[in-house]
C-alpha cells in the first residue's frame, strides 16, 4: 500500500502538515486561514449566461464577478445644479461588479442594443456622465453598497446607488453621436422632446464584447 506524501491533521490547538520523504517524516504548523484560501483558489464556479436579469455569476477563490442586465426604460436622473430629475429613456445596460478579498469593488457599466444571449454581444458606451471610456464608474464621494450588499448575487443596490446619485461634468464626452462633447445635452434633448426610447443609432461602440470585458478573450 502506498503511503501518502502529505497529511493534513486538525487538532484542538491548530493544524499540522505531515510531510513524508522516504522514511523521514517532518511536521509543520500551518495557518487554517491559509489552508482555506489555498483550497478556495482552486475552486471555480461559473453559471454561464443565465436567462433572467442576472446575466452571470462567476467565482474563483475570493474573486467574484456578477453581471446584470437592465432593460430599456425611462429613468429619473439628477444632474448637478438641478433639483428636478430628468425623465429620460435609457437603453439596455449591463453592470458588472468585481469583488476580491477586502479590496474595494470594481465596476463597469455598458450599453447594449439587446439583452446579451452570448458572451460575444458587442458593448457600447453607456450614455451617462461619470462613466469613463473604459466603462469604469467615477463614484466620487457617493457611498456605495455595504458589505452585505456585496455578498449578494443581485446588483439591485448597486443600480440604485449608480442611477440615484447626482451626475456632474466628469466623463461626459464620447458617449453620443449627436452630442459627442456632452452626453448631458443629449439627455436634456430626449426629455425635451418626450422621447419614449433611446435611439440605438446614437450609441457609440466600445469595440469590445462582453467576453473581452470579462477577460475571457483578448
Amino acid at each position: 500500500m502506498e503511503q501518502p506524501s502529505l497529511i493534513l491533521s486538525f487538532y484542538s490547538f491548530g493544524a499540522m502538515l505531515h510531510k513524508r520523504e522516504g522514511d523521514a517524516v517532518s511536521e509543520y504548523p500551518v495557518d487554517p486561514t491559509q489552508i482555506a484560501m489555498a483550497l478556495s483558489a482552486k475552486v471555480r464556479f461559473d453559471t454561464g449566461l443565465l436567462s433572467d436579469r442576472t446575466l452571470l455569476v462567476r467565482q474563483e477563490g475570493t474573486k467574484k464577478i456578477v453581471a446584470e442586465y437592465r432593460a430599456p426604460q425611462k429613468t429619473g436622473l439628477y444632474l448637478d445644479g438641478s433639483e428636478t430629475a430628468l425623465r429620460v429613456p435609457l437603453p439596455g445596460l449591463v453592470l458588472i461588479r468585481l469583488t476580491s478579498e477586502n479590496k474595494n469593488p470594481q465596476y463597469g457599466v455598458f450599453a447594449v442594443k439587446k439583452r446579451p444571449t452570448t458572451l460575444n454581444e458587442p458593448l457600447f458606451h453607456a450614455p451617462l456622465p461619470n462613466v469613463f471610456s473604459s466603462g469604469n464608474i467615477c463614484w466620487g464621494t457617493v457611498p456605495q453598497v455595504d458589505e452585505s450588499g456585496l455578498q449578494a448575487a443581485s446588483l439591485a443596490g448597486d443600480w440604485a446607488v449608480l442611477l440615484g446619485s447626482r451626475f456632474n461634468d466628469h466623463g461626459v464626452s464620447g458617449k453620443s453621436k449627436s452630442h459627442p462633447s456632452d452626453i448631458r445635452q443629449m439627455l436634456i434633448a430626449l426629455e425635451g422632446r418626450k422621447a419614449r426610447t433611446y435611439p440605438k443609432s446614437d450609441l457609440l461602440p466600445v469595440k469590445q464584447t462582453l467576453a473581452q470585458v470579462l477577460g475571457d478573450e483578448k
